[in-house]
């Protein structure tokens, strides 16, 4: 089912919390307004917070339910029930790997490199998280089908959020996870994703430590 629209996505000029939404939308081709005018938007937010999502007369806030919303709408989802359940049972996967990643680079999280380091060693959180996802691809190129759905943007999502000094895919992916390496370049070369990540759309990935 398309979206009724306008659509308009609501959010800081950032990745974080808002990006997932992005890549979904641009993956499937879907034209959108991306606003960072939250304080015009104020009376929408039950919680105060962005992302909000516009769809016509519907608003939607909370990332995890924009992102289904939106995979589900847009044909981002799977092919079928079953996998319309693993694409969020592994779209909550992320969600962990996300938490794992984001206090570690972040100051008001206590985030510092050593934080870091040790969340990207042999049992920190993060090398954790990422072990399953590598046993997961192990034999298939998406997690979902032979197709991109919005558990893959997620996967994504989750290592690119924080810029390439924290999990570096050249050779931190590559050397101990070769088969999420794989998959983030499948990712990648995804002709619509290839096209977002090359344009002014794109924002940028946060600094590690910024804030």
């Amino acid at each position: 089912m398309p979206l009724s629209g306008p659509v308009k996505l609501v959010y800081f000029d950032l990745r974080a919390r808002g990006e997932l939404p992005r890549l979904i939308m641009h993956a499937a081709g879907q034209p959108f307004e991306d606003s960072n005018d939250k304080a015009a938007h104020e009376a929408f937010l039950p919680f105060g917070q962005v992302p909000l999502l516009i769809d016509g007369d519907r608003k939607i806030v909370q990332s995890s339910t924009i992102a289904r919303y939106l995979a589900k709408r847009l044909g981002l989802a799977g092919k079928s029930e079953d996998e319309e359940v693993l694409c969020d049972q592994f779209h909550e996967g992320t969600e962990d790997l996300y938490n794992a990643i984001w206090p570690c680079c972040t100051k008001y999280n206590n985030g510092s490199r050593e934080r870091l380091e040790k969340g990207l060693a042999e049992g920190g959180s993060i090398f954790k998280y990422l072990t399953k996802f590598n046993e997961i691809l192990k034999d298939r190129q998406f997690l979902v089908g032979d197709s991109l759905t919005y558990a893959d943007l997620a996967l994504y999502n989750a290592l690119t959020v924080v810029d390439t000094s924290a999990v570096d895919p050249q050779t931190y992916l590559k050397d101990k996870f070769p088969n999420v390496k794989k998959h983030f370049d499948a990712v990648e070369a995804h002709p619509s994703i290839k096209a977002y990540l090359a344009s002014p759309a794109r924002r940028p990935a946060f600094v590690p430590y910024a804030m």
